[in-house]
């Protein structure tokens, strides 16, 4: 990629002097070309952009590129210069900022370097720091080079290096989003991790041969470790390469988003970490430590409020401090933040005595809960087992209740082990139980099953025969819906005993209503409708503080409706319609049903396509695909 443009002072270290100086330009040696060079075209497409608008403004180039150690920084200003040879007339000058231990270079320092690199013997450079700015920008009047100041810590160390020469291109490189550096009309240029393809090709480039050895199965599994960090992926490559078999054994043996213990055998991440930790405000470095325990993928401002025990806006500005000094990264969900994998696991490692993340842990899952249970109402008005479905507080909408779910399920899952292993096994069991309705419409079922054997151990632990008959229960349902019965039915009975046991009338109903539905599945509707009898017949003796009387409608209902589908497959229509009419009736006065009124309008069309039931077939199905517009379609 090279500019073109129609004006440009061509000056090349061997052709011209600086005018008004004795000087030849020496500048810096060029700097070494990454190869392969993957990913980044927006960011170099932008830096381009924004040298050619300069240039026609017969202004300076001035463009700093933030992003966290290892992705690359340098290797992008480099990029730059070797594709734009022509743009920056073949010279490049480089400044260091940061010294080996991590401390930032001097201003005073850093200009002498810049003199260096514009040709002025260190025995002519000016004593004052002012007096060194004033003699760079005399040397750079009319003249043509790209500079590049390497990991620059802090604005304050850039200010008397900003050009004045509309020749001059700058590229500050740095750790943290300086925006300071904006005032000197700078133009932010961020890196984020390799997308999936560019660090596969990457991984296979640094592998050469060894990368066809390699099981493309295990291979992408390497790549995967490695998050898209370019320096962990040469670091991994050089491990692995000519000794294949490593490679399995660096998947297997992975835990977390660390590939193995020990594969920095240079300790060159774990150094350039330590020195990042360090540079941060002493404020901040303990919320980047705690932010780490918030289960989940991401997390938004009210759960790190949480996290810190502090308030909304206070907890919304550290969190703007850590993304701008790339120690949080925005999610592609607005108001949702994350750490990079590797950044997590080293914020979670210097976690010290002080740190209570049992305490982290507890106050966030505590919370989770309470904004759970009333989002979990207002996707269907069931009987729940917990304290805190007993009063889930302010009603919430529907619509907004399924789009929470939609962005914390995730969070969710992660809560419920979170607290099972903080031994809050009380909240993981309810956690569990609250997630049971979004999961049984949406599917997710690995991860849901999973998550149902946590809070199933959590309430054993717990001594909840309750909670344990409730989520047998529920993962009947999930294998159920995963298409195996037989350990669905399993779970059913172990659910339908525990109720028994426990007197528990409407966990008897519930198991009994599953098993009919169960046999359904099989296609045994004898079986299936003897259950339902069984299930209503729980209901009739059951007395008003065994089953609510608002629980009793409901299950009837639903009992109306499973009667219909398992008589409509049997071709018994007309009893079909009389157990669909019944249901019907409740559920259009249930503004959180959508799904269940979907399904019986769903019945009623289909019995009306074989009967007269004065009911338009076509009508009924197009009413229900309406209601299913207002949640997902899947079973109850």
């Amino acid at each position: 990629m090279i500019i073109a443009m129609s004006r440009m002072v061509m000056i090349t270290q061997r052709h011209r002097p600086f005018a008004g100086d004795d000087l030849m330009v020496t500048a810096s040696p060029w700097p070494r070309r990454v190869m392969p060079f993957v990913d980044r075209v927006e960011q170099r497409e932008l830096m381009v952009r924004q040298l050619t608008v300069s240039r026609a403004a017969d202004l300076p180039c001035l463009l700093y590129v933030h992003a966290q150690e290892g992705l690359g920084r340098w290797s992008l200003a480099s990029q730059f210069f070797h594709e734009n040879l022509e743009a920056f007339a073949e010279t490049y000058i480089e400044v260091a900022a940061r010294q080996a231990d991590g401390r930032p270079v001097s201003p005073g320092e850093m200009l002498g370097q810049a003199l260096r690199g514009l040709g002025l013997d260190d025995a002519e450079h000016p004593p004052s720091d002012q007096a060194r700015a004033d003699r760079f920008q005399r040397l750079s009047v009319g003249r043509t080079y790209l500079m590049v100041i390497r990991d620059v810590v802090a604005a304050e160390q850039v200010e008397l290096l900003v050009p004045s020469s509309p020749g001059v291109t700058l590229v500050v490189t740095t750790r943290a989003n300086l925006r300071k550096l904006q005032e000197y009309d700078f133009l932010p240029v961020s890196l984020e991790n390799l997308p999936p393809d560019d660090a596969h090709r990457l991984m296979v480039d640094k592998l050469k041969v060894t990368a066809a050895q390699i099981d493309p199965d295990t291979l992408r599994e390497l790549v995967a470790l490695c998050y898209g960090h370019p320096l962990l992926i040469r670091i991994v490559a050089a491990q692995v390469s000519g000794r294949a078999h490593v490679a399995r054994r660096l998947v297997d043996e992975a835990v977390g988003p660390v590939v193995l213990p020990g594969i920095d055998s240079s300790g060159r991440l774990a150094a350039s970490f330590d020195q990042v930790y360090e540079t941060l405000d002493d404020d901040l470095k303990l919320p980047y430590r705690l932010l780490a325990f918030i289960p989940g993928p991401d997390f938004g401002v009210p759960a790190a409020a949480m996290a810190l025990d502090t308030d909304y806006r206070s907890a919304a500005k550290l969190i703007d401090d850590l993304v701008d000094a790339n120690m949080l990264r925005p999610n592609v969900r607005e108001g949702r933040f994350m750490y990079l994998p590797l950044l997590r696991s080293d914020a979670k490692e210097r976690v010290d005595d002080r740190d209570d993340r049992r305490a982290v842990v507890r106050r966030v899952t505590e919370w989770y809960l309470t904004e759970l249970a009333p989002r979990d109402f207002a996707l269907a008005r069931r009987w729940r087992v917990g304290k805190a479905f007993e009063s889930p507080g302010a009603v919430v909408d529907r619509a907004d209740a399924l789009e929470w779910f939609s962005v914390e399920w995730e969070s969710g899952i992660a809560c419920v082990t979170a607290a099972a292993t903080n031994e809050q096994h009380e909240v993981a069991y309810q956690l569990c139980i609250g997630l049971h309705k979004y999961f049984h419409q949406q599917g997710h079922r690995d991860s849901w099953l999973d998550c149902l054997a946590v809070g199933l151990s959590s309430a054993e632990l717990a001594g909840s025969s309750p909670a344990v008959m409730q989520l047998s229960s529920h993962r009947g349902s999930a294998y159920l819906a995963a298409g195996h019965p037989d350990a669905a039915r399993k779970d059913f009975q172990s659910s339908l005993e525990c109720a028994m046991s426990i007197g528990h009338r409407m966990g008897e109903q519930s198991a009994q209503e599953w098993l009919g539905k169960v046999s359904a599945k099989e296609t045994d509707f004898d079986e299936a409708l003897r259950r339902y009898d069984a299930s209503e017949a729980v209901i009739q003796r059951a007395t008003e503080n065994e089953i609510p009387d608002s629980q009793r409608s409901r299950m009837i209902a639903l009992l109306g409706l499973h009667r219909a589908r398992a008589t409509l497959d049997q071709a018994a229509y007309s009893t079909a319609a009389t157990w669909i009419g019944g249901a019907l009736r409740y559920f259009d006065q249930q503004t959180p049903e959508a799904e269940n009124r979907a399904k019986c309008l769903m019945v009623l069309g289909s019995v009306a396509s074989k009967i007269a039931t004065g009911e338009d077939p076509v009508g009924c199905f197009e009413e229900a695909a309406r209601a299913l517009r207002c949640g997902p379609d899947a079973a109850i």
